[in-house]
C-alpha cells in the first residue's frame, strides 16, 4: 500500500512522491522535519496567523486514500485506492491530552495509525473502510462515493468514543479536509512529528454499506420551568436560547450575499449540498424542536435565520481569493481557448481579454462599466458550444450558470444578471434583430442594475454578475447596421474538444494573478476596431443593402457621381427592386450607409448626403 506526498514549492509546482505506511510512520518518528514542525507548533500555540508561517511549503501533504497522480493539465487522478480516511481530532492542548486521545482511538479495531498533528493542536487518525464484502472500489467515481459514504459514520463513531472517555477538551471530531470543496481523496495531514505514533497494520476494515443512516439528530434538554435558573431567566428567553443551541448543533448556517438567502446544511450530513431555508425547512426545524420539548413557533426560527446572527457568505469572492498567489506560472486560460477551433488568429487573445472581464465582474472591481463582450460560437449542431459554455465554471460554482434565458422578461432578466455568473444566449440567431438592436445593446454594458425584489418595496440598485456568451448554428446573425462591437462572432472548424479535464483552480488562480498584474481587461481602440471587421461576414443583410451594390458604386469624385440622401437612394432601390424592399426602413439603411467603409458624407441643411455612382 502505497500513499500520496504532495510538496508545493514557492512558485506553487506540485512534487509527488509514494511511499508505503511503515516509510510514512519512520519519517514522523524521526527528526526530518522536526524543526519545521516545532516552528509551526510555535506559531499555533501563540496564535499568530497561520499564513504568515513561511517554511509551510517545506512540509509536505500525506494523502493517505489514494495513490495520486497529475496530469498534464495538473488535475489529480487516482491510480489506487487504499481505503483509508483521516479524521481530525481537535482541540488538544498538550501532549499528555494527545496521548490520551490516541489511546481511546486505538482501542477501536479499525485505526490505522493516530498521531499528533502538526500544529500540536489536534490528532490525526486513519481509519480503514472497506465495502460491505470486504472490498474496494476500483474507480475514482466509486472511491470518492465510499469516502463520502463513510465519512459521517466514522466520525460519529469517533466522536462516540472520545467524548464518552475522554477529560480532554476535546471539541471537534470531523474529516480532514483542507477546504470546503476540497476532494475527499485529498483528505490527509501536513507532515509532522511524533515519536510515539500509534500504528496497527492488522487493523480491521469499517464496513461502509451503500445507504447509511441518516445519522441522530441533537435532543437538548426539556424545559423545566420550576428550575431556580428557569425562573430568573425567564421561559421565553431559555426556550430562545434552548432554540438557538439547537440549530447551531443540528445545523450550519450561512447568508449567501450573491443569492440574497440563508443556506443550510445538516452537521450529520456534512457532504450534503447546502439548500435554501425554505419554508418546509423551517417547519421542520420548528418541528424538531418542539419535538425536543422548546415551546417555539416557525415564526422563532425565521426571526433567527433573518437576524445578523446569520454569517455572511460570498461564494465567489471566498473562491477566487483562495486562489490568489497560487498560479503555476502555465496559460491555462490560452490552453481552454485552444480546444476551441477556429481560423481566427485573434481569438487567443480576445478570449483571454472577456475571461478577465468576466472574473473582475464577478469581483465589483469597475463599478463604472460591465464587461461589454460576448463572445459567440457559431457552427453547425454537435460541436459542444453549449457544453464549451457550461464548463467555463468549476463546479463550486455551476450554480452560477444560466442558458434558459427568456429576454422578454426584463425584470427576470435584470434579476439574473444580479444573481448569476455567466449567462449562454443559447441559439442566439433567434433573438429577434429589434431586441438586438435596443434591449440587449444596452443590457451587455450595465455595471449594476436596478430591480425590486420579490415582495420588495422599492427598487434596489444590485451589482452586475453576470457576463455574456453565446451560440448559433447560423453565420447571418447580428443586426445592427451601425457596427456589433459588443459581440466577438467566432466561427468553428470543428467540435470543439470537451475531454480534457480543466484545471479550474489554476485556471482562476492565473487569471487573479494577471489581474494583479494589472493586465487588461477590455480590448483597446484597435482591437475593436479588428472586432467588427471580423463581425461584418456575420452580419445580417437586409433586402435594401443587398440590392446597394446592384444599384450604386461608391465614388470620391464629385464629378463623376451624385450626392444623394439616404431617403432617395432608398426611393431608387425601390423602384429597381420592386416589392422585394418595404422603402420604409430609412433609418436603419442610414446607419448602414454611414458605416460603409471609403463612403463619402457630407451635411447640409437637409441632412446628411453621400456620394454615389448610379450603375
Amino acid at each position: 500500500m502505497k500513499t500520496t506526498f504532495i510538496r508545493t514549492d514557492k512558485k506553487n509546482r506540485r512534487h509527488f512522491k509514494w511511499l508505503s505506511m511503515n516509510d510514512v510512520l519512520q519519517t514522523i518518528k524521526s527528526d526530518t522535519y522536526q524543526e519545521d514542525v516545532e516552528l509551526l507548533r510555535e506559531y499555533c500555540y501563540w496564535n499568530y496567523e497561520i499564513s504568515a508561517f513561511n517554511r509551510m511549503y517545506r512540509l509536505p501533504v500525506v494523502c493517505p486514500a489514494a495513490v495520486l497522480r497529475a496530469d498534464r493539465d495538473g488535475n489529480l487522478a487516482m491510480r489506487e485506492f487504499n481505503g483509508l480516511l483521516t479524521l481530525s481530532i481537535g482541540m488538544v492542548n498538550n501532549q499528555d491530552e494527545a496521548e490520551n486521545v490516541k489511546r481511546l482511538v486505538a482501542m477501536l479495531p479499525m485505526t490505522v495509525l493516530a498521531v499528533r498533528g502538526s500544529s500540536g493542536k489536534t490528532v490525526k487518525v486513519l481509519v480503514r473502510v472497506s465495502r460491505p464484502d470486504g472490498t474496494l472500489p476500483q474507480t475514482e467515481d466509486e472511491a470518492v462515493r465510499l469516502c463520502i459514504q463513510a465519512y459521517p459514520l466514522a466520525s460519529q463513531l469517533y466522536e462516540t468514543v472520545v467524548r464518552y472517555a475522554s477529560t480532554t477538551n476535546i471539541l471537534t471530531v470531523g474529516p480532514a479536509l483542507r477546504q470546503e470543496h476540497e476532494n475527499v481523496l485529498l483528505a490527509g495531514f501536513r507532515m509532522t512529528l511524533d515519536e510515539q505514533a500509534y500504528f496497527n497494520a492488522n487493523a480491521s476494515s469499517l464496513k461502509v454499506s451503500d445507504e447509511l443512516p441518516a445519522g441522530t439528530l441533537y435532543r437538548p434538554v426539556p424545559v423545566c420551568d420550576n428550575t431556580q435558573d428557569g425562573a430568573n431567566e425567564g421561559t421565553i428567553g431559555r426556550e430562545t436560547r434552548q432554540l438557538i443551541e439547537l440549530l447551531e448543533h443540528n445545523y450550519a448556517f450561512r447568508m449567501n450575499k450573491v443569492m440574497g438567502y440563508v443556506e443550510y446544511r445538516s452537521k450529520a450530513k456534512p457532504y450534503y449540498l447546502w439548500q435554501p431555508v425554505d419554508e418546509c425547512a423551517q417547519n421542520t426545524m420548528a418541528m424538531e424542536a418542539r419535538l425536543a420539548g422548546i415551546n417555539v413557533w416557525d415564526k422563532d426560527v425565521n426571526r433567527y435565520i433573518k437576524s445578523n446572527m446569520i454569517r455572511k457568505y460570498d461564494p465567489v469572492s471566498d473562491y477566487l481569493f483562495d486562489l490568489t498567489g497560487k498560479w503555476d506560472g502555465r496559460d491555462h486560460i490560452g490552453a481552454l481557448a485552444a480546444t476551441v477551433p477556429t481560423n481566427n488568429k485573434h481569438w487567443p487573445l480576445w478570449f483571454r481579454t472577456w475571461f478577465l472581464g468576466m472574473v473582475v465582474q464577478w469581483l465589483g472591481r469597475n463599478p463604472r462599466y460591465g464587461n461589454a463582450m460576448a463572445p459567440l460560437l457559431i457552427s453547425k449542431q454537435g460541436y459542444n458550444k453549449s457544453t464549451f459554455c457550461k464548463s467555463l465554471l468549476p463546479p463550486e460554482l455551476q450554480w452560477g450558470y444560466n442558458d434558459n434565458l427568456v429576454l422578454s422578461e426584463k425584470k427576470a432578466v435584470l434579476q439574473a444578471m444580479s444573481q448569476f455568473l455567466l449567462i449562454n444566449l443559447d441559439e442566439f440567431n433567434q433573438i429577434s434583430p429589434k431586441v438586438q438592436e435596443g434591449f440587449m445593446k444596452n443590457l451587455i454594458q450595465l455595471a449594476s442594475v436596478k430591480v425590486k425584489r420579490p415582495y420588495g418595496k422599492h427598487v434596489e440598485d444590485f451589482p452586475r454578475l453576470a457576463s455574456f456568451i453565446g451560440t448559433a448554428n447560423v453565420t447571418d446573425l447580428l443586426a445592427d447596421p451601425s457596427g456589433n462591437r459588443r459581440f466577438i462572432g467566432i466561427e468553428l472548424t470543428g467540435p470543439i474538444d470537451v475531454k480534457r479535464r480543466i484545471n479550474y483552480k489554476q485556471l482562476y488562480a492565473q487569471a487573479m494573478a494577471l489581474l494583479d498584474k494589472g493586465e487588461q481587461y477590455w480590448l483597446d481602440a484597435e482591437q475593436t476596431r479588428l472586432v467588427m471587421e471580423s463581425n461584418r461576414q456575420f452580419q445580417l443583410s437586409i433586402p435594401e443593402e443587398a440590392f446597394f451594390n446592384e444599384c450604386f458604386k461608391l465614388t470620391t469624385d464629385p464629378d463623376e457621381g451624385q450626392w444623394m440622401t439616404a431617403a432617395a437612394i432608398l426611393y431608387h432601390i425601390k423602384r429597381y427592386a420592386g416589392s422585394a424592399v418595404r422603402g420604409d426602413n430609412v433609418r436603419n439603411f442610414g446607419r448602414f450607409l454611414s458605416n460603409l467603409p471609403n463612403i463619402v458624407s457630407r451635411h447640409n441643411r437637409i441632412g446628411t448626403e453621400y456620394l454615389v455612382k448610379i450603375r
